[in-house]
């Protein structure tokens, strides 16, 4: 079961040179940070929204998450992206099947962290209402590498 203990919050002061957040840029930004600190994986997407011609490729609207595939495929997707209203994005180790995905459902984020329990999942991405990229992992290496980065705290998320 993924049980991510730490967050970080992307907002627009990580991003000086954008007025907004959730841009497909952005997101690149942040895989091309992750990718060579997992181990092999895939992208999966579910609860899309989001504004340019790669939207509707997918088709990544539907609570069930949905297979984008490598780093490779992931930037792709987001390079035809100009913007995400929201989404949520999970990084999963490829020694979990497919199966292990399939009829996973997102619930309603109503609280400042809801954790999905999909086992396997190495990172978890959410664009949230172009205000900012909540990042969630069990991975503390991972999270100070990034936090580095960004040059933002680190939260402890309390079971």
């Amino acid at each position: 079961m993924f049980n991510p203990k730490y967050r970080i919050l992307l907002t627009s002061k990580c991003f000086p040179l954008d007025r907004v957040v959730c841009l497909g840029t952005q997101l690149i930004s942040i895989i091309d940070s992750v990718k060579d600190f997992l181990p092999q994986h895939m992208w999966y997407g579910a609860d899309v929204e989001a504004v340019g011609k790669g939207a509707r490729k997918y088709n990544l609207n539907n609570i069930q998450l949905n297979v984008i595939g490598t780093d490779l495929q992931f930037i792709k997707y987001c390079s035809e992206i100009e913007q995400f209203i929201w989404g949520v994005f999970l990084c999963i180790d490829s020694n979990f099947s497919s199966q292990n995905i399939q009829g996973i459902e997102l619930e309603t984020e109503d609280e400042p962290f809801r954790s999905i329990t999909c086992e396997g999942t190495l990172i978890e991405i959410r664009a949230f209402d172009t205000t900012y990229f909540g990042i969630y992992s069990e991975d503390l290496e991972l999270i100070k590498n990034l936090s580095k980065i960004y040059r933002v705290e680190i939260e402890q998320i309390k079971s």
